[in-house]
């Protein structure tokens, strides 16, 4: 990940067990920073383990901006929000598959002509499903930015993760889970990285 001068880094030094339960997190938005307009399918191939079979064969359903979409040609802007899911089941899932035969069901997305609005900022990038199972201990050990209340709504739900053995290290300092739930929704960026704790 690169480094942002503005994130406050928070270290989470967990059992190897324990990452599948970040997958949900993925849910809330990892944030990217770009300074012009990126391919969406280079994009996701600088991520790990996402390879073009990977992405053929497993990305079912993509939205951009809160629009499902068939093209991994689409351009992404700062401030485009993109969403990746495997395949979904029933009716709704037939209608956002991508380039499946029930997508004239739903909303197209407009292709931009030139660009709108900022060129640079963040991509925010979701997971959800079984992509984000997949990938989550991946990008939790190379590490990626994401808003710190993002941060602070998952901890909520998910407290049992963050407890002992778990180590917490936000800016530097070891805290206990109810202190880091006091502090991290004020951050603005916060950049996230798991270590796994060492085998007994």
């Amino acid at each position: 990940m690169r480094p942002s001068p503005d994130a406050s880094p928070l270290v989470l030094t967990l059992p190897s067990e324990s990452f599948a339960g970040f997958a949900s997190l993925l849910q809330h938005g990892m944030l990217f920073p770009v300074e012009r307009p990126v391919a969406m399918l280079p994009f996701l191939l600088t991520l790990p383990g996402f390879t073009a079979d990977y992405i053929k064969q497993t990305v079912q359903t993509i939205f951009i901006d809160g629009v499902a979409a068939d093209s991994l040609d689409r351009e992404l802007t700062g401030g485009s929000t993109l969403a990746l899911s495997a395949a979904m089941p029933g009716l709704a899932g037939a209608i956002f598959r991508r380039q499946g035969v029930h997508g004239s069901l739903r909303s197209q997305p407009g292709e931009k002509k030139g660009v709108a609005g900022p060129v640079s900022g963040f991509i925010t990038l979701k997971l959800f499903n079984s992509i984000a199972a997949d990938r989550i201990r991946d990008l939790l050990t190379l590490g990626f930015l994401m808003p710190g209340k993002a941060v602070h709504d998952f901890a909520v739900m998910r407290e049992g993760l963050l407890q002992p053995p778990a180590v917490l290290t936000l800016g530097g300092r070891d805290l206990a889970c109810d202190e880091l739930l006091r502090v991290v929704g004020e951050c603005p960026l916060v950049a996230v990285r798991a270590i796994a704790l060492p085998e007994r």
